[in-house]
């Protein structure tokens, strides 16, 4: 009875070996086994024959790329040189403005461009500075327009004084520095003629391009000149500077004035008081009526003066003894 009232256990079945095994994990494990299973395997033909293939072109691209940038670089080389040596560029039409003193072969030969060169091998710098370097050339400007046309604008310095030294004529320019000889040169108020004239009792003589005198005691000096026959009644006829340049302006009234050095600048710059001290004097003695013989300026506070002498009177002849009779 105890037996009838149970309930059978329920039996447990048995796992069949071949059933497939659907659980993810199993089946990633199969997965990756497989995956190296295969990988460790020998490759297809097609594979090989695909990796042999793609190495072959590596190989031909490593050498056939630096080639072809080599062909490319020749080829462009080559079209610059044709561009350069292309005779549609070169300097045909050249513009020359502002010179007097140098003439428009001077400034071809110059710069360059007598000789038709190409507009790409000018360099407008270089140019310039081989035009700067006559003492002349104030300043140059070159401008270049493709494809053949090339524009130099010269300004040049007018001579400011001429300079007597050494048996020598010589033009300076208004800073002081020798442009050239004088070669006959005047002295007057046109168009590339010095203003002032100024014997220097220098000796030997000096070159092209040296810088001589001051600039501003050329200035002041052609204020002097215009300046004397209002301010003093004094005409000026000549400016002399000794052979270590002391000033002396020499007046067609009688006096010279001594001005004293004039180097350096500090020298150059006590001219107006000078000339003020001048002034001052002037409103005490006729300078042009009074006969002297100069006016020391050396001391702009304590001018001197000098009359010229008056001569001696000749001694009266003795009167002539009678002879005994």
């Amino acid at each position: 009875m105890r037996d009838a009232g149970r309930r059978p256990a329920p039996r447990r079945s048995r796992r069949n070996a071949s059933a497939v095994d659907l659980s993810p994990r199993n089946k990633r494990r199969r997965t990756v086994g497989t995956r190296v299973r295969r990988r460790a395997g020998a490759p297809t033909a097609p594979r090989r024959e695909a990796r042999v293939r793609h190495a072959a072109l590596a190989a031909a691209g490593s050498w056939a790329r630096p080639g072809l940038r080599l062909l490319l670089l020749c080829a462009e080389v080559s079209a610059a040189v044709l561009l350069v040596a292309s005779p549609a560029f070169a300097a045909h039409q050249v513009d020359v403005a502002g010179v007097h003193h140098l003439s428009r072969d001077e400034v071809l030969r110059r710069t360059g461009l007598g000789s038709g060169g190409s507009l790409f091998l000018l360099t407008s710098d270089a140019a310039e500075r081989a035009l700067r370097s006559d003492p002349y050339v104030r300043a140059v400007t070159v401008r270049a327009s493709l494809p053949d046309r090339v524009e130099v604008s010269v300004d040049e310095w007018e001579p400011k004084a001429l300079v007597h030294r050494g048996g020598h004529d010589y033009l300076v320019s208004p800073e002081g520095t020798v442009l050239g000889p004088a070669a006959g040169a005047t002295v007057g108020s046109g168009s590339g003629q010095p203003r002032v004239d100024v014997n220097w009792a220098a000796t030997g003589t000096i070159r092209t391009g040296d810088h001589v005198i001051s600039g501003r005691l050329l200035q002041d000096l052609q204020n002097i000149v215009a300046a004397f026959p209002t301010a003093y009644g004094l005409t000026v006829t000549s400016l002399e500077l000794a052979a270590d340049q002391q000033l002396v302006v020499a007046t067609r009234e009688g006096p010279r004035i001594l001005f004293g050095q004039m180097v350096t600048e500090e020298q150059v710059n006590s001219l107006d008081a000078k000339l003020s001290s001048l002034k001052a004097l002037s409103g005490k003695v006729d300078l042009a009526h009074s006969k002297l013989d100069y006016v020391n300026l050396m001391n702009q506070y304590q001018p001197v003066t000098h009359t010229i002498p008056s001569p001696s009177p000749s001694p009266a002849p003795s009167p002539a003894t009678k002879p005994k009779k």
